[in-house]
């Protein structure tokens, strides 16, 4: 069964502990955290780590993986190794914690440096990982890009090819999908929605990622979210609080539980 929870984005930099609140209050069955710094997965104070644990028992848990300065396609080794061993926290954290599911990325093309990407390397850090996230009952899920110079995995029939080569579940973020395909988007999505894990869904106008309230953009997302409807979990992923009850209500309707 789908279980829609409420990203912590929008009250970002907070405590998770207004994210939980917040969920609570507006009846979503969970929440995902974004670990982003002051939140990284070593910052977490013994009190948090026990009260989210927890608010684990009654709702859905999720992490988002830190991005900033985590690229595992960087030219530099000492970077690869860093990210690799922030994203293998990031799980040790998950488990602590009790979540079910962690969203990761691949990281960012450097600008103006020659050589080739290290995807090879990429991909063997994501299968150490994949196996680590496993070992603890996780499912580690590699996110699709918005597309940009900088990105890569925007084009979902190449991120279809790495996890299916990977073996592992996805993160399809609505609004990546849409900047990336437009209206093509309706002819990509059923083919790689067997391989999706988690959605995270906001509205856009196309051109960058707003993460709006569902509705108030150009994205069809009844039409889109109706064909991930065998994901585990749907992320509410907003930039501000404004639209999360009519976002929920939408995303209700679409599951037939309105």
């Amino acid at each position: 069964m789908t279980r829609i929870v409420l990203s912590s984005l929008h009250l970002h930099p907070s405590s998770p502990r207004e994210a939980l609140s917040a969920a609570r209050e507006a009846g979503f069955q969970g929440v995902e955290i974004l670990c982003e710094p002051p939140w990284h997965p070593r910052a977490w104070p013994p009190s948090l780590l026990k009260e989210v644990a927890s608010a684990a028992k009654e709702l859905s848990l999720s992490l988002h993986a830190p991005t900033g300065d985590v690229n595992l396609i960087s030219r530099h080794p000492d970077v690869r190794r860093f990210a690799e061993a922030e994203l293998a926290r990031t799980i040790a954290l998950a488990a602590r914690l009790g979540a079910t599911h962690i969203t990761v990325h691949l990281g960012y093309r450097s600008s103006g440096i020659p050589g080739e990407i290290p995807f090879d390397d990429a991909k063997e850090a994501l299968l150490r990982l994949r196996r680590r996230a496993e070992d603890a009952g996780i499912k580690l899920c590699l996110e699709n890009d918005p597309k940009s110079p900088f990105l890569y995995l925007w084009d979902l029939s190449e991120w279809g090819k790495w996890l299916e080569e990977l073996d592992m579940p996805g993160t399809l973020d609505l609004g990546h999908t849409w900047i990336s395909h437009g209206e093509k988007a309706m002819e990509l999505v059923p083919g790689i929605s067997p391989r999706i894990a988690v959605v995270h869904a906001s509205d856009n106008h196309g051109e960058r990622d707003e993460h709006l309230p569902l509705g108030a953009g150009d994205i069809p997302v009844r039409e889109l979210l109706g064909m991930l409807k065998g994901a585990e979990v749907w992320v509410l992923e907003l930039m501000y609080s404004d639209g999360i009850r009519g976002s929920l209500e939408l995303m209700r309707d679409v599951l037939g539980e309105g």
